[in-house]
């Protein structure tokens, strides 16, 4: 049995080696779509199926207060304090207070993400170090100054310094030694990887938010439940204590009578299983294209070689050997192009690393590893059956006399065989199209994304983060005029037109909500959208170039004294509805953005002196909220952004920024969390990486099986014409034009390409449905999409055909009819 299989191998081998283009086509055909679909499942493996770094994860949950609307919010730590203290249906509870440290360095300063963990938030995750050790609960109680390191801060920060366990950081806080390192997935919360942890006692006297009931920004709550207590169980034990809570603290807690939990897994994984799927579903699409799009080549090869089966089975060779022989083949051919795949797929990876850190949560997981590989060995193994068995088990059926007729005539078509095929390329066409058509519609929804006007003009614009001593925040008079210094030595810069300064930059995303009275208009709380506070200097609008709708900017005078405001067209249309209404001159009370106070802060009141355009905060996905801007010495920020507008290369002015913010004030760190830089140019396009990568890859796939599919269209002409040469012979000799010729091989083609299209735009409307939550601004059955896909697909059907059909027209009728 075994000189038996290495017989067949080897004639296997010899037999593609006679036919180079056909085993370069299917050997390349198979490694791209094994290659994509182990890459695609790689990262699904290390994303989705690879479990969380914790143990027993199914009790692991993130905890929240929700109100009588739906709404939810992290809890404060006030009452986080009281959920430990009454609530039995957990094992363990946690709270994580996140913000930054100043680190000092050879460098200079740094700012890190450092999360401040409450007693147990290890031990809440179940998880242990990779180095050194935790947080014993003597330190934990006590706000020993101690820390422990994720293991992407530790590489990035550190270099992986082995001697790291003992040695002391400058940061913020104090003096804290590193006493242990976590595993390298390990990083909650998920915000960022490169974090320091600290117990939460070390910062309670100097950080007053943990004193507040009424503050919850930048904190998580999770929480492990008792075995055997039930989701259900525990919600309900919670909300008994979330009434109390709201009966106790009526003015923070009266609307919040119940809590939510969530999965952790849900938290980490947010938004990524739709998108994964989809991908996974593409990938699949263009695995089916490429093993019809093979079976198809096959068969064609089958039906060149049926004398020589023929032959064979006359010999004495039984129908089971002839299969075993071409199966044999495809095992050859599989095994190639699923070894070159698995080594494309490696490639990918590495790519998609680099392209997309930020993208993918837990990215640093994804490899290829014994799973895939398996992965990647069945897949090779349903491709051999696939593009095998089909065509072996036609050739073995053939009829001798037929086969050896139809080889000695050059006919050796078949027209079971024929239709065989014809639907094969049916069907590549429909699957194709289905692919196409999601691409083309994320590709629209991501043109119609960056088509959406901003509210600004990017051009030439770059930012620098201030990010003064926490200290500095305590002399408001003293940080402004440091503001004011940095601005005015940036304006002075070579090729500056114009500098200002605000406490967030458009499409950041960061900000406070801030109360707003209109006197003669009652509050709506449910129905009044939230109006963000925001603070700048004069010429803020003019170096943004934020259109100024009515009344005037803001003013040197406007620092000092006075209460002017502007607001925007959102502000307008949302509490001054009605074009009879003019804002100008209209008083209104704001307070300030300070969370942890039922009434916000203090109330600052204020007169519109002018109406500005919308910009967009959240994202350019997100449509334009009320906005309301104060003189930034009316409300001075604990840090401010610095925005500039430069007539020199945005990239290369960065360094030159960095060097005057640090004369002015070495304490201003040049790096930001995460490693980023302080000085950046300003990018609209930030916060559409997952949309990109989901368009690039769909993109990617569609346009494979496009050519897969114009390569069927090919093959299967092309076949057709070799095989039908006699044939045209005769026509041409009795007087058909060559032009009669290529347009009835042509309209083959496009007969077999308008079937195909048909069923796939059928298959395409159903399907892209699932695509509905990725799309913006356009339907899931755009029509122009649509339409744009089926002309696209006619063309390349066209130039398919009419390759074979040229060479059709070109039959010599003597040369035609002496060969055969």
């Amino acid at each position: 049995m075994m000189d038996t299989l290495l017989a067949d191998l080897r004639y296997a081998v010899r037999a593609l080696r006679k036919s180079p283009g056909f085993s370069a086509a299917a050997i390349l055909t198979l490694a791209l779509a094994i290659g994509s679909n182990t890459a695609v499942f790689s990262v699904v493996n290390g994303v989705l199926l690879r479990p969380l770094p914790f143990a027993e994860q199914d009790r692991l949950f993130m905890l929240g207060e929700q109100s009588r609307q739906g709404g939810f919010r992290p809890p404060s730590y006030p009452t986080f304090l009281d959920w430990r203290a009454q609530s039995a249906a957990c094992a363990d509870l946690a709270y994580v207070r996140g913000g930054g440290q100043r680190l000092a360095g050879p460098e200079g300063i740094q700012s890190i993400v450092a999360s401040a963990v409450s007693t147990g938030f290890f031990a809440t995750l179940g998880e242990g170090p990779l180095l050194g050790r935790l947080f014993t609960q003597d330190e934990e109680r006590a706000g020993t100054h101690v820390a422990v390191l994720s293991y992407a801060l530790w590489q990035s920060r550190f270099g992986g310094d082995p001697h790291i366990l003992g040695k002391t950081l400058s940061l913020t806080a104090g003096v804290f030694t590193v006493v242990g390192v976590l595993p390298h997935d390990v990083a909650y919360p998920p915000w960022a990887s490169e974090q320091l942890y600290m117990p939460i006692e070390a910062v309670a006297a100097t950080d007053r938010a943990l004193t507040q009931r009424g503050f919850h920004a930048d904190c998580r709550i999770i929480g492990r439940l008792k075995p055997g207590v039930t989701h259900e169980q525990a919600t309900t034990a919670l909300d008994g204590v979330a009434r109390r809570q709201a009966a106790a603290y009526p003015e923070f807690n009266a609307d919040w009578t119940s809590v939510a939990l969530f999965p952790l897994r849900d938290e980490i994984l947010f938004g990524t299983t739709q998108q994964l799927l989809v991908l996974v579903g593409a990938v699949g699409l263009v695995l089916t294209i490429g093993c019809v799009n093979v079976a198809n080549l096959t068969l064609a090869r089958a039906g060149a070689r049926g004398r020589e089966l023929a032959i064979r089975s006359a010999l004495g060779a039984g129908r089971g050997r002839v299969v075993r022989q071409l199966l044999t083949e495809s095992v050859v051919l599989a095994s190639l192009g699923g070894g070159l795949g698995v080594a494309g797929a490696y490639a990918a990876i590495a790519l998609l690393r680099r392209a997309a850190p930020s993208v993918l949560p837990r990215l640093e997981t994804v490899q290829v590893d014994g799973w895939v590989l398996a992965f990647a060995l069945g897949v090779t193994i349903i491709t051999t059956v696939a593009t095998g068995l089909l065509p072996a088990l036609r050739a073995a059926r053939a009829d001798l006399t037929d086969s050896l007729k139809e080889g000695s005539a050059g006919a050796g078509t078949g027209h079971g065989r024929q239709r065989l095929r014809a639907a094969l390329v049916v069907s590549e066409i429909a699957l194709a199209v289905v692919l196409v058509v999601g691409a083309g519609l994320l590709i629209r929804s991501l043109w119609r994304l960056r088509a959406v006007n901003p509210g600004f003009d990017p051009a030439g614009l770059v930012t620098f983060y201030i990010s003064p001593p926490p200290t500095r925040a305590q002399e408001p008079a003293r940080l402004a005029a440091l503001y004011t210094q940095i601005r005015d030595a940036a304006g002075s810069l070579p090729g500056v037109t114009n500098a200002a300064l605000t406490n967030f930059t458009p499409l950041s995303g960061g900000g406070l909500p801030s109360p707003v009275e209109i006197p003669g208009r009652a509050p709506d709380p449910r129905r009044d959208p939230p109006v963000w506070l925001m603070t700048v200097s004069p010429g803020y609008f003019r170096t943004m170039r934020i259109p100024v709708r009515a009344g005037r900017e803001f003013t040197e005078a406007d620092l000092n004294a006075g209460t002017a405001v502007l607001v925007n067209d959102a502000f307008v249309r949302a509490f001054w509805p009605g074009l009879e209404i003019d804002p100008l001159g209209r008083p209104l009370t704001l307070h300030k953005a300070v969370q942890g106070r039922p009434d916000f802060g203090e109330a600052m009141p204020g007169t519109v002196v002018g109406v500005v355009g919308d910009v967009h905060h959240f994202g350019l996905a997100t449509p334009a909220e009320p906005q309301l801007y104060v003189p930034f010495t009316r409300n001075v920020w604990g840090h401010m952004s610095l925005v500039v507008r430069t007539a020199v290369t945005p990239a290369t002015f960065l360094a030159t920024l960095s060097r005057t913010v640090r004369q002015v004030d070495p304490d201003i760190p040049m790096t930001l969390f995460g490693g980023r830089a302080a000085a950046a140019t300003l990018d609209v396009t930030a916060g559409l990486e997952s949309r990109q990568l989901d368009t690039w890859l769909l993109g990617s796939f569609a346009a494979s099986a496009l050519i897969l599919a114009a390569i069927g269209i090919y093959g299967l002409l092309a076949y057709s014409v070799g095989q039908r040469r006699r044939e045209l012979g005769i026509r041409l000799a009795l007087g058909a034009s060559r032009g009669d010729v290529v347009s009835q091989v042509v309209g083959d083609g496009i007969r077999l390409a308008g079937v195909g299209i048909a069923l796939g735009v059928l298959i395409a409307l159903a399907v892209t449905r699932l695509l509905a939550a990725l799309l913006y601004g356009v339907g899931a059955s755009d029509p122009t999409t649509f339409v744009g896909v089926v002309a696209l697909l006619a063309v390349v059907s066209l130039i398919a055909s009419y390759l074979p059909a040229r060479r059709a027209a070109r039959v010599d009728p003597m040369v035609a009819l002496r060969y055969e």
